[in-house]
């Protein structure tokens, strides 16, 4: 009887574990189904930095820039967590540094041929920009 239990016990936890490992594999290919991401350049490139005004592009490399102040330090982190899931989701990290209340983010995308800035770092801008507001930035 204990046995048949224990046996019991071990089948739902492996179906569990089975169940969670099936949905929190995502294979790389899920990232590239349309191929790499597109390098912009020219008027395409000046028509997105025109959408985030807020960040700037760096000279010394092709790349996006913006710091972020809050209050203090509980909500400098708060953003971060927030802005990790959408990163995350989309398998776009950004380059971030954190001291206190100041959060400061390089964008640009590894996965362009060559690297450089594509519109998943202009989304990932925006996506950003929407969740310091909420914080109150």
């Amino acid at each position: 009887e204990k046995k048949a239990g224990r046996m019991a016990t071990r089948a739902r936890f492996s179906a569990m574990f089975r169940k969670r490992s099936a949905l929190s594999f995502q294979p790389l290919s899920r990232h590239f189904a349309k191929g790499p991401p597109v390098r912009l350049e020219g008027d395409e490139l000046n028509a997105q930095l025109a959408s985030v005004p807020q960040w700037k592009k760096l000279d010394d490399k092709d790349a996006i820039y913006r710091e972020f102040v809050f209050g203090d330090f509980t909500e400098a982190w708060g953003f971060m967590s927030s802005v990790a899931l959408c990163a995350e989701k989309a398998n776009h990290h950004p380059e971030w540094f954190n001291v206190y209340n100041r959060v400061e983010v390089t964008l640009n995308t590894h996965d362009c041929v060559p690297p450089g800035l594509s519109a998943k770092d202009f989304k990932l801008a925006t996506q950003m920009d929407k969740i310091s507001r909420k914080f109150g930035k």
